[in-house]
């Protein structure tokens, strides 16, 4: 398997570096900037003095200061250039909040509460969270937790991080394996479950969460609403249902249509075709469930319209009537679950409201879940109007970051997604920079911590 050593995993060694700056005024973050630049000017390039001096400055960082100012030095990079060119443009950038590649300056107060937010399938790849998983020995943990709960389909690992031994397609198979919704499911729930340990290591918390259709179970245990365990066992039944749905017949399509869910609408009452709009996932943007051939029709309906329509690569028409055969049997397993009482609101994608404190009705809403239409706009407009103002995407890809810029394009919103380059850059270096976009905005993220174990 893919994995080092659990020693290895913990070598910092290739991390990059995070120096934090921060002042009661503009004028002493500079004073600050420009001391620590003639000290590393003076320090010798190749004694690793700059690393103790950036773990000097995170520990003596506090977001509580007006002024915050974050600067990351990837081990390639010249960390005298990167700090020179952050210190060029705190001097000539006069926004009160800005970032660029290697940088990331605030001085508002935080501006208001945070969110976790989940994804759902088809947020999977292959190798997500592999970065992280070499620093994070919990990674791991995570999804070999939930491969105890899948049945009889080999570790999760291996389709998460499968040796690659170079044969002629084999990495579409393996993706092909991974897409599999009792594979899918299961597996961006631990990757998704060990990010979110990996943020609280940080103390990052969340003030309310949300899901995306499946990620809805992921919220649902982050807020605590019921144990670990039961998680991956919804999880693992989840996805095996819903390969199941429609046994040998026709178990339905979905496509998504790039347009406004206005113009979406019309086009479906006018056609006369038996398809859903299943998911309201923004303003422009909404995905149709319903039997193959209708999605087809609607394919072309909407060509013909010059709107792009694209069918989806899943298992069955999911949140529709066509999966019914999957709800029932998860109803079942849902009730044996313990629900919890917790202080951490859940919004859900059927009502776009908390779910409910009490059990039985927790258990109803999830029940529905499956067949009920995705409401995530009003979802996220409804914690927008709860106060929450940071939105952190929390698993595989940034799909709902995305989202949630088109839904709160005119407000003032800061999102942004844990694992933000998709595994297409160094995972370590997503996670410093949603640290350090999150300590510029005076979020207490715990800097000391970082490059120690």
């Amino acid at each position: 398997m893919y994995f080092q050593d659990q020693d290895d995993a913990k070598n910092w060694d290739q991390a990059p570096e995070i120096a934090a700056f921060s002042a009661d005024n503009k004028n002493d973050l500079k004073k600050n900037l420009a001391e620590f630049t003639t000290a590393l000017h003076a320090s010798d390039p190749d004694a690793g003095q700059f690393g103790q001096m950036a773990k000097n400055s995170r520990n003596a960082f506090s977001a509580s200061h007006a002024c915050r100012l974050l600067i990351i030095s990837e081990t390639t990079e010249n960390p005298l250039e990167i700090i020179h060119t952050a210190a060029e443009d705190l001097e000539n950038n006069t926004q009160t909040c800005w970032s660029t590649k290697n940088a990331f300056y605030g001085e508002t107060n935080c501006p208001g509460k945070l969110a976790f937010v989940f994804p759902g399938q088809g947020s999977q790849y292959l190798f997500m969270g592999r970065d992280l998983s070499r620093l994070f020995p919990g990674v791991l943990e995570s999804v070999n937790a939930a491969s105890e709960a899948v049945d009889g389909s080999g570790p999760l690992a291996d389709y998460i991080f499968p040796e690659l031994s170079g044969m002629e397609n084999e990495k579409t198979v393996r993706e092909e394996a991974l897409r599999s919704t009792d594979i899918a499911q299961p597996a961006i729930g631990a990757v998704s479950v060990a990010m979110q340990n990996v943020l609280r290591r940080f103390g990052i918390t969340p003030e309310s969460t949300c899901g995306h259709s499946y990620g809805e179970l992921t919220a649902l245990f982050s807020s605590g609403r019921f144990d670990k365990t039961a998680f991956f066992r919804l999880s693992a039944a989840r996805g095996k249902y819903m390969r199941e749905a429609g046994g040998t017949g026709d178990r339905g399509s979905m496509l998504a249509v790039k347009a406004p869910l206005e113009k979406i609408d019309e086009i479906i009452a006018s056609s006369g075709i038996d398809v859903i709009l299943a998911n309201r996932n923004s303003p422009d943007q909404g995905v149709l469930s319903g039997p193959t051939d209708a999605i087809v029709q609607m394919k072309s309906i909407f060509k013909e319209n010059k709107i792009l329509a694209t069918v989806l690569p899943v298992a069955a028409a999911f949140h529709s009537k066509l999966v019914a055969a999957a709800a029932a049997p998860f109803e079942k397993k849902i009730a044996r679950v313990a629900f919890r009482n917790s202080n951490i609101p859940v919004y859900s994608n059927t009502t776009a409201l908390p779910y409910p404190d009490a059990p039985e009705q927790a258990r109803q809403i999830l029940a529905r879940h499956l067949v009920s239409p995705v409401n995530f706009i009003d979802e996220i407009r409804n914690m927008y109007q709860a106060g929450i103002r940071i939105f952190v995407e929390v698993g595989p890809r940034t799909v709902l970051t995305g989202l949630i810029k088109a839904i709160l394009k005119d407000r003032d919103i800061f999102a942004m997604a844990v694992d933000a380059s998709s595994g297409r850059k160094s995972g370590i270096t997503d996670l410093a920079k949603t640290l350090c976009a999150l300590a510029s905005l005076g979020y207490p993220a715990a800097l000391e911590k970082w490059k120690t174990f």
